[in-house]
């Protein structure tokens, strides 16, 4: 019994640590670039192991950027929750992406959506998003830090179309993802505020 429980807990930290190894390869090289052997390798484990805990590279990927998103939406939740105002919270939020481009190797974001099960999450979760973006808006509004004259359900239309138009132009070989977050998405974010937004 006990010798069950000490292999059911392995077996859980080792998914966990699987997810995290592949995120960060991923994030290193790009998808396509990376193997299951590789992330076995890493891990110091067996590639039939690898194939125990998960089917195949997709459903890592899937697992792992559930994870990763999920991490990002608790921080942010607990960053928000302690008193910090609507323009404090985007500044955090694209603060974090920077971290984030900083280290990523471009071809992740455009091998990202050539997995079906992943993309399918993606625009879920962009649905979602699109729901507490527009609740979040209002109470940047209340707060007197958002414009109240904007049509926010434009606002992620708008976002997804630059983020398509960036892909479809291969924008990433031509300029840094840096360059591209802060022309591209922190101009028109400051376009939402008001002078006393923009202020603080």
């Amino acid at each position: 019994m006990q010798e069950n429980k000490e292999k059911n807990s392995y077996r859980l930290a080792l998914k966990d640590k699987i997810l995290d190894a592949a995120m960060h390869a991923f994030f290193m090289h790009g998808i396509r670039a990376v193997r299951m052997t590789d992330i076995a390798k890493g891990l110091s484990i067996s590639k039939r192991t690898m194939y125990e805990i998960y089917k195949d590279k997709e459903e890592v990927l899937y697992y792992s950027i559930i994870k990763y998103h999920n991490q990002r939406i608790t921080y942010l939740a607990d960053y928000t929750n302690k008193g910090h105002h609507v323009i404090d919270v985007i500044l955090e939020a694209f603060r974090l992406k920077m971290k984030e481009v900083r280290t990523v190797n471009p071809a992740f974001y455009e091998d990202i959506m050539k997995y079906p099960r992943v993309e399918e999450y993606i625009l879920e979760r962009r649905k979602k998003s699109r729901h507490d973006f527009l609740e979040f808006m209002q109470l940047g509004i209340k707060q007197g830090l958002l414009r109240e004259e904007i049509d926010y359900d434009m606002v992620p239309i708008i976002f997804d179309a630059i983020g398509k138009h960036i892909m479809d132009n291969q924008l990433l070989h031509r300029y840094t993802v840096e360059q591209l977050f802060t022309n591209f998405f922190l101009i028109p974010i400051r376009g939402l505020c008001t002078p006393y937004g923009v202020e603080v």
